[in-house]
């Protein structure tokens, strides 16, 4: 960001006045977002972590404004920009004629080297749909852009830019580019290369002309340079990859060079090549058809090296340069690539039978003798006789004309024969459709014969002859049945109706380009009943928190315990993910639970960079790679132990004998081992039906061909796990004479001593499982404050004190209003509940809890015997399955995810 020095150079250098500046500096670059997005019905929303700007960035979805926000991020021309400026006031003539206007709130304020103004970002096709409802506000110019006028007349009074832009903007490989480079793009400046790696580097492109990127870093495997060498010469331009053509997560499409004169040179060599063989511009894409030898095929595997086709049962492999000549040569036709969604050559191609294409291949032979050798074969021949031949060569030039295919237009048209009007005139259709939208597409959700019976009875009194039931029901039928669903039954029951579309296309991939690029993160509450590892005594159900790179579908983190879902649920399966890995995800995609809108959990992610993305309220979809792998552990693992708690689901036939609490035996960290084991050696080591190899390999293979990345490592350190402890609601406390209060308690150390008069206010952090102890950030680090009831108060966590408060505010809820709560009451009242059952079972389950961090935190050799333990503990406790002969382990997964 610029300091107030710089703004007001930049606002000399462009002639900005007085009045434009301090509006700018009010309004914008001192005033806080006008509101704050999310909760949206369609994609993800989330909080981009500036670089550029030092704050975090909203956006609202993730096809719009996301991308948007790493072009503004990434384009040198932008020094500023602001989402959710003060909203500007439009004034304008409404539809009806009358003079109006309306407060509005644009995306984004952007600052550029030579201009500055408001960006709206929009969906094109909502934009067409919002210049039907408002044709004043949203319009296209004739040049086909589209504009503002009362954002541009607001804009203008400041001599101020309004821009809208569309998504049809976005270079989705470059934005893709983006996103795999992002952590490489905000230490640009700190980031090298050693010189001998990088001379290798340029050896390798020297020698090599072309060389593709997943060549280049396959080469890594014999030489000292590796894949993060690689990307941080392409960001630092010291070598030449098309950031636009092609994603570099799919590497064996990018081609890398020394530079752009020398990709220039190459492309130069291979245009002048007459036996160059083009790729041709049609779809290869797994599904696409193919029209060869008249026979219709369809494109099942499209590899490197072959083309499998199918066609009426019947497999075959091509060799891929093969299938390629054929289409140059013209003897295979495809679909081709076009960026319009309803080109009209596909069409009519996709829509023709395979008789049709017999029919045009017949007529296609004869025009083409006809352009070649002219008439004289054709004037005695009576099939086909001259006038047919010069019909289709009339037809052939004009479909080249139209279309620039002149196949299409030697298609037959039967299928467009016939009576094509409508049977009932236009008064009786629009009746019918009223009554449709207006009294069945209700919530009251009347049934069809009501609704018909009213129908028929308006058209009896109009005079008209009524259609019959069953066309009725037609025509309720042809209507778009999501938006049926959602005026009958509600949003939540048109989600279900709603197509799934999986990213097949160049946006945004579903899972992810590389390992730690996505991952999502959730809780579940795991159906088994659990036991105290000392006391055997029931402690209930715990809940399961899981972290899961959607990439592989790899474990990264997992946490067990007592405790329903909350941001120290979070903060926990953070830390063993940093423990594991040394990193967190990229984006990470949660629900909209209010521990994942906390100020601790928004505040460590944009203290590490990384992105929080909330997925729209109940659509589970957009979760579900981890949904699956809840429902994969409770049918894989917990329904298969003691306690399991599957019999519930009929609690009809739940005896005493038969009550999962009666039969309970495994110990929260028993649980924890047994799952330890399960994720990062069962599952983490079965083919993955989605992936076609282990969650591992898939892993391991994403890292090498994205780099390690060990320049953004988060190292597990003290001052980690500080950052990942909760504070109080403000963040901050003062310093008094008797040093801190942090949840009733007064924490001690010895640099308050000078201070402890100062009323300064110090940022602090407080252990939940040990509140014994709080840590304060004096003279800029950390330092650990003790309690005064420390033997009492390290033995207590936060859950055991928020049932403690609780108690006590119940004993002395007849006492004067000015009964307060001090650290001297809890500990002497802890002492009066030792015979209390509830608080010990809060308390036992808190013990257990305690037991698992320490087992996955503080015992480093923990993994060294972690099978050995594992497989003593499963001995003695799963209930083995003695119909289970087969000799590899199979996982029941939830449908391929």
């Amino acid at each position: 960001m610029m300091s107030e020095y710089e703004f007001s150079v930049w606002c000399a250098k462009n002639n900005v006045s007085s009045l434009t500046s301090d509006y700018i500096n009010k309004n914008i670059r001192q005033a806080q977002p006008a509101r704050a997005v999310g909760g949206g019905e369609i994609g993800l929303s989330g909080r981009y972590p500036s670089k550029k700007m030092g704050l975090t960035i909203q956006t609202e979805s993730g096809k719009v404004e996301g991308p948007a926000v790493l072009m503004l991020e990434n384009d040198d021309d932008v020094i500023e920009y602001y989402d959710q400026p003060n909203k500007i006031k439009l004034n304008y003539i409404n539809n009806a004629g009358k003079n109006g206007g309306s407060l509005y709130t644009p995306d984004f304020f952007v600052i550029r080297k030579n201009s500055a103004g408001w960006e709206e970002w929009k969906n094109e096709e909502d934009l067409i749909k919002l210049a039907k409802a408002q044709k004043w506000k949203y319009q296209k110019d004739e040049s086909q852009e589209w504009r503002c006028e009362p954002g541009e007349e607001f804009a203008a009074y400041y001599g101020l830019t309004f821009k809208v832009c569309t998504n049809k903007q976005i270079n989705w490989n470059l934005h893709r580019n983006y996103v795999f480079l992002d952590d490489f793009l905000r230490k640009k400046q700190l980031l090298d290369v050693k010189v001998e790696h990088f001379e290798e580097i340029k050896k390798i492109l020297f020698q090599e002309p072309g060389i593709t990127l997943k060549q280049l870093i396959d080469f890594s495997m014999n030489h000292k340079f590796k894949s993060d060498d690689v990307f941080i010469s392409i960001i630092k331009s010291d070598i030449f990859v098309d950031l636009y053509a092609a994603p570099l997560a799919m590497p064996e499409m990018n081609k890398v060079f020394l530079h752009r004169e020398h990709a220039d040179m190459y492309k130069n060599l291979m245009e002048c090549d007459e036996g160059q063989i083009n790729v041709p511009k049609i779809s290869l894409d797994v599904g696409s058809k193919v029209l060869w030898d008249n026979q219709v095929s369809s494109i099942i595997n499209s590899g490197d090296k072959n083309i499998s086709l199918l066609s009426d049962g019947k497999y075959t492999d091509v060799p891929k340069d093969l299938f390629i000549r054929l289409i140059n040569e013209g003897k295979v036709i495809g679909e081709k690539i076009v960026n319009e969604e309803n080109e009209p050559v596909i069409d009519m191609i996709t829509s023709a039978s395979e008789s049709d294409y017999k029919i045009a291949n017949y007529r296609l032979q004869h025009v083409k003798n006809y352009l070649k050798n002219g008439s004289k074969e054709y004037k005695d021949k009576t099939e086909p006789n001259l006038r047919k031949v010069r019909d289709w060569v009339s037809k052939y030039r004009e479909a080249i004309k139209l279309f620039g295919n002149g196949y299409v237009g030697l298609l037959p048209k039967d299928k467009d024969k016939g009576n094509r009007n409508e049977r009932y005139n236009i008064e009786v259709v629009e009746l019918m459709d009223y009554y449709i939208e207006n009294e069945f597409e209700t919530m009251i959700q009347k049934n069809r014969s009501l609704v018909y019976g009213a129908f028929k009875n308006a058209c009896e009194a109009k005079g008209y002859h009524p259609p019959s039931l069953p066309t009725f029901n037609k025509r309720i039928d042809e209507r778009p049945i999501v938006e049926r669903t959602e005026k009958r039954q509600g949003k939540r029951a048109k989600y279900q109706k709603e197509a799934f579309y999986w990213e097949l296309e160049s946006t945004t991939p579903r899972h992810g380009d590389f390992p730690f690029n996505i991952g999502h993160l959730d809780h579940t509450e795991l159906d088994i009943e659990l036991v105290c590892s000392s006391t055997g005594k029931n402690l209930g159900k715990p809940y399961l928190t899981l972290l899961i790179d959607a990439f592989s579908r790899r474990v990264l983190a997992f946490y067990i315990s007592f405790e329903s879902p909350s941001h120290r649920s979070c903060m926990m399966v953070f830390r063993d993910c940093v423990r594991r890995y040394n990193r967190l995800p990229q984006q990470i995609v949660v629900d909209n639970g209010k521990e994942f809108h906390s100020v601790y959990f928004e505040t460590l992610l944009a203290m590490y960079e990384r992105e929080p993305k909330w997925r729209p309220p109940a659509k589970p979809r957009f979760g579900s790679v981890l949904e699956r792998l809840f429902g994969t552990t409770n049918t894989s693992v917990i329904h298969n132990l003691k306690g399991n708690t599957k019999i519930m689901k009929n609690v009809r036939i739940v005896t005493k004998s038969n009550n999962p609490k009666s039969h309970a035996s495994w110990s929260l960290p028993n649980l924890s081992k047994a799952l330890e084991e399960f994720f990062f050696d069962n599952y983490d080591t079965i083919e993955h039906p989605a992936l076609g190899q282990t969650p591992r390999e898939a892993f391991e293979n994403g890292i090498f061909y994205s780099g390690e990345r060990k320049e953004f490592h988060i190292s597990y350190d003290r001052i980690f796990e500080i950052l990942t402890l909760p504070s109080t609601p403000r963040g901050e406390v003062t310093i008094q004479p008797s040093g801190i209060k942090v949840n009733y308690i007064y924490y001690w150390n010895d640099e308050f001593n000078s201070l402890r008069f100062s009323k300064k206010k110090v940022k602090v952090r407080y252990d939940p499982y040990n509140l014994g102890i709080a840590y304060a950030y004096v003279n800029k680090r950390w330092i650990r404050c003790t309690s005064e009831y420390y033997p009492i108060f390290s033995k207590l966590t936060v859950k055991e004190l928020a049932f403690v408060t609780a108690e006590i505010k119940k004993t002395k809820q007849n006492h004067s209003k000015g009964f307060t709560i001090n650290a001297q009451k809890i500990a002497k009242f802890i002492d009066q509940l030792e015979n209390s059952e509830q608080y010990s079972v809060i308390k036992t389950r808190a013990e257990e809890t305690k037991k698992v961090i320490h087992l996955n935190f503080n015992n480093k050799s923990n993994h060294d015997d972690l099978k050995a333990n594992f497989e003593k503990t499963i001995q003695q406790q799963v209930i083995k399955n003695e119909n289970d002969t087969s000799d590899e382990p199979i996982l029941e997964l939830y449908g391929e995810f």
